[in-house]
């Protein structure tokens, strides 16, 4: 079943790599990076004296009973760190400098560094372990990109290189991996979403900009877009859609809007919010 909903999600985000390759909804470049890996990587660093235990004997159980459905698909890679060993203090000390940007002193051994975020802990890990590794699947194999923290952006520079053409209907949708309303509505943007509406009279193309909130900087652009459009409390949770006439929140809402509430000249005209 998992291994279904990952390639369902890959289907759902292909059209997006088309949508920003064609200019009419683009996602920021990324920002500077190293050569892209040619797969997953995952780096494990944890501390074990015991010359008679293994230390990666937890995550390895943890690893296979999560990804099970999904690893053999996605290509990747495991290393494996033990700070007692020689010289490996002084690497993860690097290693934390250069992939998250943070002194290792602060983090709590075990930990998992993967597509940029860092997990502590074995139940920290076991928590986020599949939708961090399908995100940074998403990330890598279909965004062609890494996020890298020492390039985190702030306020405006949330949506510098974003753009929205006026003249076209723009749709922002943030979304996670695991939601369950997420997951129901992906059947519907494969049936109903249209590419084109017809307002006054002329046929304007329906752009989506897809945003995945375990993503780089996407929670903080979701929290931008909350505050501008005065999203109540009890309504500040995905699946979430903004357009230029106001927000749509969980699936009915949703559903409803692209299976025909979209040929309105309100919905033309989208602007980005000007992030604090």
């Amino acid at each position: 079943m998992k291994k279904l909903k990952f390639i369902l999600l890959l289907l759902l985000l292909l059209p997006l790599a088309a949508c920003q390759s064609s200019g009419h909804g683009a996602t920021p470049p990324p920002t500077p990076q190293r050569p892209l890996p040619e797969v997953v990587q995952m780096i494990f660093i944890y501390e074990e004296i015991c010359a008679n235990c293994d230390g990666t004997e937890d995550f390895f159980r943890i690893f296979h009973n999560l990804l099970d459905d999904v690893r053999d698909d996605i290509p990747h890679e495991v290393r494996t760190i033990n700070t007692v060993h020689s010289g490996m203090r002084q690497y993860f000390q690097e290693l934390s400098q250069d992939l998250l940007g943070i002194d290792s002193s602060i983090l709590r051994l075990p930990v998992l560094i993967m597509g940029g975020q860092v997990y502590q802990g074995l139940h920290d890990i076991g928590e986020n372990l599949y939708e961090a590794f399908i995100t940074a699947a998403n990330d890598l194999f279909v965004n062609q990109y890494v996020f890298n923290p020492r390039y985190q952006l702030t306020g405006a520079d949330l949506f510098a290189n974003f753009s929205a053409n006026p003249d076209h209907v723009t749709l922002v949708y943030f979304y996670r991996v695991i939601c369950p309303a997420c997951e129901e509505l992906i059947p519907v943007f494969e049936n109903y979403l249209p590419q084109y509406v017809e307002i006054n009279g002329r046929q304007v193309p329906v752009d989506v900009i897809r945003l995945n909130t375990r993503s780089g900087n996407n929670r903080d652009r979701l929290l931008a877009f909350l505050d501008a459009y005065n999203v109540p409390n009890h309504q500040r949770s995905v699946p979430m859609i903004f357009t230029s006439y106001g927000f749509y929140h969980g699936p009915d809402n949703i559903r409803e809007l692209l299976m025909g509430n979209l040929g309105y000249e309100y919905f033309l005209g989208f602007r980005f919010p000007d992030a604090p």
